[in-house]
């Protein structure tokens, strides 16, 4: 049976001992120490704040408005001089409240308050995204050093090789070619290494955009450590949608933009307002009636909401068919990387025997040099397969992960334990 103990051994052998450590910068700690100081989080909390202006702007419809007035007359003309007024200016105030509107104040604050709860998920969805970015790219790095630890022990294997060629070559100069060949893939080795270190390098350096302090090397450990594919079905799997962030954004979106088209209707229907002025010498009060008999900008506000609703609901429609897709996808890359990854622990300890085998027979001139080069290529080949293997299945927690929405609670969870 393939356990986790025993990837865990076979890790452990492959890529020298660099999976299992504990370290203060691993995953699960960038992600508690990055994800509240994001400027992408910061600037959803600020969305939510004007959120809530909002909802006090709409309430506030109810409120008297009171308005400082002054009027002053430069010129009149009138034949009947009782007609004419004061010539002077005339401070005073006036003052409005809204009676009666038909509902247009209540849905415009219900439409309000369904647009904060959306940018409240919406604060949600960007945190799964953010840690998904960061997780990804501690992913990257993580494959890269492994990948460099692979090609450090054919690095070693080729050093071995021409150390004893060195030796045979100095006694024999007719086998001083083999050493020669022995140098170039020696070389090409290290170009791989050449390369693995830029990916690393470039990774850590964007990935240290996101935690706002240097990543280094050996903070990348294995983040599902202690976490097996089983125990992350059961803990981390949401009953259903309604639990993920995209599809409680996408419902917050549809609920608003049908409020939207209540708001809309209600505005073609009469507002009652309770008007009065008061100045130095008169007062006055009265109810002001106002009523659109026609307003065709009035009519278009409504088409344009209605066509915003349809557009949310096909939305919602793509999210849950990507949340659908991305799960099924995540549980295949899962299967078929752990199927994977025995098939190559079996082909590593076969290439090698492999290679010692043709190391001895090499010794005795039974094989030739390029023999126990190819069987050491296809060893690093196998044990190369194996790192992106089990890169794939990381790859493949983390995307279970992102699609039930639970990344976060994972990140926290995880740093509990």
């Amino acid at each position: 049976m393939f356990s986790i103990n025993k990837l865990k051994i076979i890790t452990f052998v492959i890529f020298g001992g660099v999976l299992f450590n504990s370290h203060a910068n691993s995953l699960k700690y960038i992600l508690n120490n990055s994800l509240n100081n994001a400027p992408e989080l910061l600037e959803a909390k600020a969305d939510i704040d004007i959120a809530v202006a909002r909802v006090n702007q709409a309430r506030a419809q109810h409120f008297p408005v009171i308005s400082v007035i002054g009027n002053k007359l430069l010129g009149q003309y009138h034949r009947d001089e009782s007609d004419y007024d004061n010539n002077s200016f005339t401070p005073g105030l006036r003052g409005e409240l809204n009676l009666y509107s038909f509902g247009g104040i209540e849905n415009d604050v219900e439409r309000n308050e369904k647009e904060q709860l959306y940018y409240q998920f919406k604060y949600s969805e960007t945190k799964e995204n953010v840690a998904y970015t960061i997780s990804d790219l501690y992913l990257k790095a993580l494959l890269a050093k492994e990948s460099i630890a692979v090609k450090k022990k054919s690095l070693d294997r080729h050093n071995r090789i021409i150390s004893e060629l060195n030796v045979i070559a100095r006694n024999d100069e007719g086998r001083v070619s083999e050493y020669v060949q022995a140098e170039a893939r020696k070389i090409l080795v290290e170009q791989d290494i050449n390369y693995y270190e830029k990916e690393l390098m470039t990774t850590l350096s964007t990935l240290s955009k996101y935690t706002g302090f240097p990543v280094g090397e050996s903070d990348l450990v294995n983040p599902f450590d202690g976490m097996t594919v089983s125990d992350m079905y059961r803990e981390f799997t949401a009953e259903n949608n309604n639990q993920n962030p995209a599809y409680l954004v996408s419902q917050a979106d549809i609920d608003a933009k049908k409020m939207g088209v209540k708001v809309e209707n209600k505005k073609q229907l009469p507002r009652i307002n309770l008007t009065g002025n008061i100045t130095k010498d008169d007062r006055q009060i009265g109810i002001d009636v106002t009523w659109d008999i026609i307003n065709f900008s009035s009519l278009y506000s409504v088409d344009e909401k209605v066509s915003q609703l349809n557009a949310a609901q096909q939305r919602m429609d793509r999210v849950i068919r990507d949340i659908e897709e991305a799960r099924r996808l995540s549980v295949i890359n899962i299967q078929k990387s752990t199927q994977k990854l025995k098939i190559l622990d079996a082909q590593i300890l076969s290439s090698t025997k492999v290679v010692d085998f043709y190391q001895l027979q090499f010794n005795v001139a039974r094989r030739s040099l390029l023999d126990v080069l190819n069987a050491e290529k296809e060893l690093s080949d196998v044990e190369l397969s194996y790192a992106t293997t089990l890169s794939d299945l990381r790859y493949g927690m983390l995307d279970y992960l992102y699609a039930q929405g639970t990344l976060s609670r994972w990140a926290l969870n995880s740093l509990a334990h």
